[in-house]
């Protein structure tokens, strides 16, 4: 694989930026793994941990969007839902300076209908409004740990104009050309 076919801008699925609020600690300032995570749950760590360093250095950008926001603003713990919220206004904030310096922005009469036809087979609407986001802002990729009602559906959403993939996939595709932004 080319290094220049890495993903410039991914957008986060809901399932990542809660995990990334769980896993904080790990991922940004290199807190051990707990010993009680299962395998998945530690290469998701691991991977974000590897994306992030690098990005600092890479300039990708992570995407999100109101519908983002929406399902956070549905956490129904009040306690979670204000750590939710709060790292989503980060990510906004950060989200929000790339798209006003964008060059190319949102096409704005949307998304092709067949694309949104062919999304009819994920069973969550909100799973379907993200990945229409993701593409409506230009994502090289959208990222989730969304095994049940993304992640299992792969095989039929090829055809989008976008790559699925989980934090650890994403990082596989990364970490061979890591040490190119050293």
């Amino acid at each position: 694989m080319d290094w220049t076919a890495i993903p410039k801008r991914t957008f986060l699925d809901t399932s990542v930026v809660n995990f990334m609020l769980d896993y904080g600690a790990e991922i940004y300032d290199n807190a051990p793994v707990p010993a009680w995570a299962s395998d998945r749950v530690s290469q998701d760590i691991e991977s974000l941990r590897g994306i992030v360093t690098t990005g600092y250095r890479a300039s990708w950008q992570f995407a999100i969007s109101p519908s983002t926001y929406e399902e956070v603003s549905n956490t129904t713990d009040p306690s979670r839902r204000r750590h939710l919220n709060g790292w989503f206004a980060e990510l906004w904030q950060y989200w929000s300076d790339i798209a006003r310096q964008d060059n190319n922005p949102r096409r704005p009469n949307g998304i092709n209908p067949k694309l949104i036809e062919l999304l009819d087979i994920l069973p969550d609407v909100r799973d379907r409004e993200l990945i229409c986001d993701a593409i409506t802002n230009r994502c090289d990729s959208f990222c989730t740990r969304d095994w049940k009602t993304i992640l299992k559906y792969r095989p039929q959403l090829q055809i989008l104009p976008i790559e699925i993939r989980t934090p650890t996939e994403w990082w596989k595709l990364i970490g061979p050309y890591a040490a190119l932004w050293k």
